[in-house]
């Protein structure tokens, strides 16, 4: 069985204090060791002076936030959706955590941006698990739905998409509908010491999740680095 972390859970007025480093790797899965295999520990191995890890792809994940990330992949079991590609960071991950897991599987990856898609799979070039993964240039809330309606489903779901409130309660609110029932979603930025602060209102990623997410269908699983894990129960 999944471990869960319940422990963990922040109020929003707690993340007002900056705990996304203060917030470790935890394992969701059981594994022997600290790390699935050398592909996970490398994760960490070049750190940024801004504590983010560097893997030669601009992008901003903490330790804690890629070690989870390519630990929900590698153990999904199949197909990955990604909302908010940016230059690939974080898709590089995930295709490397299928690659090495060897699912067969597709990671499809949304980004409002044609520009970004195409530095992301510039990035990604013969990197493992590039030829997995499908780019497509749409609203993150309008790739859910429609998703949805096609009745495409998916055995985890990665949102980092925008940190806007409004945005972020939209994909929430048909998130069921692409999830399926056991899988997880992980909400990057789910603990950062923005959204609760007056003077960022472009942040709300933790209330939008809070607000958007039926506490019927998804539940709370745990806060690492700044991400917050939630999975679907019905």
């Amino acid at each position: 069985m999944p471990n869960r972390h319940q422990h963990s859970f922040l109020t929003l007025e707690e993340t007002a204090t900056d705990r996304r480093f203060a917030m470790p790797y935890l394992k969701t899965f059981d594994f022997a060791g600290d790390y699935i295999n050398a592909s996970h520990s490398r994760l960490i191995a070049k750190i940024h002076d801004t504590g983010m890890i560097d893997l030669g792809i601009e992008g901003w994940l903490l330790p804690a936030d890629a070690l989870k990330l390519y630990e929900l992949v590698y153990f999904s079991g199949g197909d990955v959706l990604e909302l908010g590609t940016y230059k690939g960071l974080s898709t590089s991950i995930a295709a490397k955590a299928s690659f090495d897991a060897n699912l067969n599987n597709i990671v499809v990856t949304i980004d409002l941006s044609n520009d970004m898609l195409k530095s992301a799979r510039h990035n990604l070039r013969r990197r493992p698990g590039a030829e997995r993964v499908h780019y497509f240039a749409v609203d993150g809330g309008k790739a859910v739905r429609d998703l949805g309606q096609a009745n495409r489903v998916f055995d985890f779901v990665f949102i980092d998409h925008s940190h806007a409130y409004e945005h972020v309660y939209d994909v929430c609110r048909s998130l069921h509908q692409v999830v399926k029932p056991g899988a997880f979603c992980l909400f990057h930025d789910f603990n950062d010491p923005r959204n609760a602060a007056a003077d960022a209102p472009e942040y709300g990623v933790y209330q939008g999740v809070c607000d958007g997410l039926d506490r019927d269908v998804f539940e709370f699983w745990g806060i690492y680095g700044c991400t917050g894990l939630f999975r679907r129960i019905a």
